[in-house]
């Protein structure tokens, strides 16, 4: 495993991604599992490697649509009450035949000298490409230091967004999964975890 890659080992962690993993839960199930596994990854985010933040920085907390947005307030409410942050979104999905990242959304503004350090929140890493294309566009943004959060991620894919600027970017995942299927879904994973959360399953 690349030096850049923490798992964390975490029991209760272990206990609700195998609730999680059920694909009859309700959206409700679904988004209040999510927000208690990403407290947990969250807390292990904030304490290492880098301590969060000085009082003069600025952070970017980059969520990745649509599922990111479950990750959150989970995440926040893990930084001090007195941390200076600003949340931007990013807009990628994969294209289905590719399994290329497609850039639909990103309005990033001018970077504050102040805010040198991202945190980027996104449930699941599968093939990559969209944590490779997220960390590139900060990476290009200007940022200097980055923090990737992910519930689940796949092997492959973990070891692809682990390249792509590793003296640079940590990467922190409560548990990896060996596999992909033949359609870039990670397995046994947790679905499609955006259709899962809003209940778009069915559209």
């Amino acid at each position: 495993m690349a030096s850049n890659i923490s798992i964390i080992n975490d029991s209760e962690f272990t206990a609700g991604l195998t609730k999680l993993r059920n694909r009859s839960l309700k959206p409700s199930s679904v988004r209040a599992i999510v927000s208690q596994l990403s407290t947990i990854v969250s807390k292990h985010a904030v304490a290492t490697p880098h301590p969060p933040v000085a009082s003069d920085e600025t952070i970017a907390i980059v969520v990745i649509l649509r599922s990111g947005i479950a990750m959150v307030e989970p995440f926040v409410s893990t930084l001090p009450d007195d941390t200076n942050m600003v949340i931007y979104h990013l807009g990628l999905f994969r294209e289905r035949q590719t399994l290329q990242p497609i850039e639909y959304y990103n309005k990033l503004s001018k970077r504050n000298p102040s805010i040198k350090r991202a945190y980027i929140l996104d449930p699941l890493i599968a093939t990559g490409g969209t944590a490779a294309a997220a960390i590139n566009i900060m990476k290009n943004w200007g940022i200097e230091k980055i923090t990737f959060l992910s519930l689940v991620a796949s092997k492959p894919g973990l070891e692809k967004a682990a390249a792509v600027w590793p003296e640079n970017v940590h990467i922190l995942v409560g548990a990896e999964d060996a596999e992909l299927d033949d359609k870039g879904y990670v397995k046994p994973g947790l679905g499609d975890i955006g259709d899962r959360l809003f209940g778009t399953i069915f559209e």
